[in-house]
């Protein structure tokens, strides 16, 4: 494996590669329009080479009338955001962050015998995985709760019937999850997919974890579930508005023993930064070499 190269080291290789060629790279901001009319270079050549994230903040149309190619870095967090999404079902489910602050405020002590009971704390096995998007990620999730005993349920899309027997219908994954796990991309179609409507069909007080696109969850609505009762827990790897303020819903409840709130870090792992660092350069090569990859359209 090669060795990961530092921030720094990345920006130099890819100002210099690029540069010359008339090149940009999209990492986060958004590629729009405005964006391509700012660029002075209007060529064939320009490449749109995004690093960490989906490909819905590149404007595939303006790409397309301007000849752009857009390739982009796939299937590096294969296992790191899977992994994240159990850290979180673990810890939530377990009581794991409460239980660890009350160790440390003194509750032991105060309770004066071996162990005390203030928080749930649920099995995994048996229990009901509801999965929303069956995409490569969905699928890892669905393998890691299979392989600790859970009941897997692929949703079928919000609003759409007939997708076959190996999914269900989102109202009845809504009503059956102990756990409901969201990896699909942000679009029209999947904002606040998961909202007022949604939470009250939660019969089982399931945890609801997002570790894909701040965007999919009312995030009011979340607060307003969580203090109905209406779901045991959040873990939460995104947000609308990443940092987000001081105010911002997720801010305000992420003190709760109920909830964790990541810093959108789940696909940060070492190695899955290794793996992102070796396709964006592979990706620029192979864009230089006249042959570009992982070719978008």
């Amino acid at each position: 494996m090669k060795k990961c190269p530092s921030s720094a080291g990345i920006s130099l290789f890819l100002s210099r590669r690029l540069q010359d060629a008339g090149n940009r790279w999209a990492n986060q901001a958004e590629q729009g329009e405005r964006a391509f009319e700012a660029s002075k270079t209007q060529a064939a050549r320009i490449a749109r080479v995004r690093g960490s994230y989906g490909t819905d903040i590149v404007d595939a149309k303006a790409c397309a009338e301007r000849g752009i190619t857009v390739s982009n870095i796939r299937n590096y967090a294969v296992n790191t955001v899977p992994e994240h999404t159990f850290a979180l079902i673990f810890a939530l489910r377990r009581s794991i962050t409460a239980y660890r602050d009350a160790v440390i405020k003194g509750r032991w002590q105060e309770a004066g015998q071996f162990c005390f009971f203030d928080y749930p704390i649920h099995d995994i096995a048996g229990s009901t995985l509801g999965i929303v998007g069956d995409g490569v990620l969905g699928q890892a999730a669905a393998a890691l709760g299979r392989a600790f005993g859970m009941n897997v349920l692929f949703s079928t899309y919000k609003g759409v019937d007939g997708m076959g027997p190996l999914y269900t219908p989102f109202d009845e994954v809504m009503r059956r999850s102990d756990v409901i796990t969201l990896h699909c991309p942000l679009m029209p179609s999947t904002k606040n997919m998961i909202a007022g409507r949604e939470f009250a069909l939660m019969e089982r007080r399931p945890l609801l974890i997002n570790t894909a696109r701040g965007g999919l969850v009312d995030e009011d609505a979340l607060i307003s579930a969580l203090d109905a009762g209406q779901i045991e827990g959040a873990g939460f790897d995104v947000a609308t508005q990443e940092p987000p303020p001081a105010d911002h819903p997720l801010m305000r409840i992420a003190s709760r023993p109920n909830v964790i709130f990541t810093p959108h870090v789940a696909w940060a792992s070492e190695e899955a930064v290794q793996s992102l660092a070796d396709q964006l350069i592979d990706n620029v090569e192979a864009f230089w070499a006249g042959a570009p990859r992982n070719l978008v359209t």
